[in-house]
């Protein structure tokens, strides 16, 4: 027994001496740390802190920060008034799939509903891989807690050809009823669906005025809008509460041209052989057609319905009797608008 316990041992020394006579100190592993979230912005809404950030595309070191190996986000918060130094996590949201905050794309959404009206706070954000590694944090976003502005009165919205315009009512004081000394202005948010809006104001700085035109939309289109005052003076904004939401849709207004180059040949067996140039518009639906049968007969329309090409065949005539035509373009709009009438033409039935 004993012979055998000398030979594993001499077996062994050889290979513990090979694995020490190896040069250089052992290789650690690269722990790549994340980039912070981009973008950390926090603002104020029915004495809540709503803090918004982008997720990070890449590390520190530059390399990609790829979804898959990214794991939450660290918050952490600082009370500024009254002073506090400690910066205590507060909260942690997953990156994928969060229970405790609201994702649209990139952006992520978290509130903080344990605040003091009063209070100014700071906040930073932490990215955190997969392997446990927390990145630095990101820059501060610092917020006052202050008792809302009332929301703005009367919102309308009239619809424009690819435009649509609000109007309203100032605010004139706070959610709690005491006095309102100013705002900076206003934001407003838009969506396409009812209560749902990009996070993001239509306008790029508050709105100074109780009026805004929103162009460039498209037509038959439904737009849905709500907005905030806005209190401070510098971005993040610091808005008040949110007004009801209104609704108007954009419509096309300009008709098409009316069609030129009418022409109209009377051929045998009672009938009129109409035609006229193609009209250019993209939104063109059609054409309709009128007949008069004389200068002081009102005309009428010989087919209720706009057709697409650019001629008919009239064949409700009578050989002996005088006819006047005038053509009219259609177009594709929910109000169908109809263009001025052709220049007239008459023709005689032989």
């Amino acid at each position: 027994m004993r012979t055998g316990r000398i030979l594993i041992v001499a077996f062994l020394v050889p290979l513990l001496l090979v694995g020490c006579g190896r040069k250089g100190s052992p290789v650690l592993p690269v722990l790549v740390e994340p980039s912070p979230p981009v973008d950390l912005q926090a603002q104020v809404q029915r004495r809540v802190v709503i803090l918004t950030w982008t997720r990070p595309a890449t590390n520190v070191d530059g390399t990609a920060l790829k979804m898959k190996n990214l794991d939450a986000f660290r918050i952490s918060r600082r009370q500024q008034e009254p002073q506090t130094s400690a910066l205590p996590v507060i909260a942690t949201v997953k990156a994928d799939q969060p229970a405790n905050a609201v994702v649209s794309g990139n952006r992520y959404a978290f509130t903080d509903e344990k605040v003091e009206v009063g209070a100014r706070y700071a906040y930073q954000v932490e990215s955190v891989n997969r392997r446990g590694i927390i990145g630095p944090p990101s820059s501060e976003a610092t917020v006052l807690v202050t008792i809302e502005i009332e929301a703005p009165s009367g919102l309308r919205a009239e619809s424009g050809e690819r435009t649509i315009r609000l109007s309203w009512s100032a605010p004139t004081r706070r959610a709690d009823g005491s006095a309102l000394t100013g705002i900076r202005g206003y934001n407003i948010y838009r969506g396409v669906k009812p209560g749902r809006y990009d996070p993001r104001p239509v306008n790029k700085e508050p709105l100074p005025a109780t009026e805004f035109h929103d162009a460039d939309l498209v037509n038959d289109q439904t737009y849905y809008y709500v907005m905030r005052a806005v209190e401070n003076q510098e971005p993040p904004w610091q808005e008040g509460l949110q007004s009801a939401e209104v609704s108007a849709v954009p419509v096309d207004l300009t008709p098409p041209a009316p069609p030129r180059g009418v022409r109209a040949v009377p051929g045998p067996g009672a009938v009129v052989a109409l035609s006229w140039e193609p009209n250019r518009e993209s939104d063109l639906l059609g054409y309709l057609v009128y007949r008069s049968d004389g200068p002081n007969r009102r005309p009428r329309l010989l087919i209720a319905t706009p057709f697409a090409a650019p001629a008919l065949y009239d064949r409700s005539v009578r050989p002996g009797n005088s006819y006047i035509y005038t053509v009219t373009a259609v177009d594709a709009s929910s109000r169908r608008n109809e263009s001025a009438p052709s220049d007239e033409i008459e023709v005689s039935v032989p």
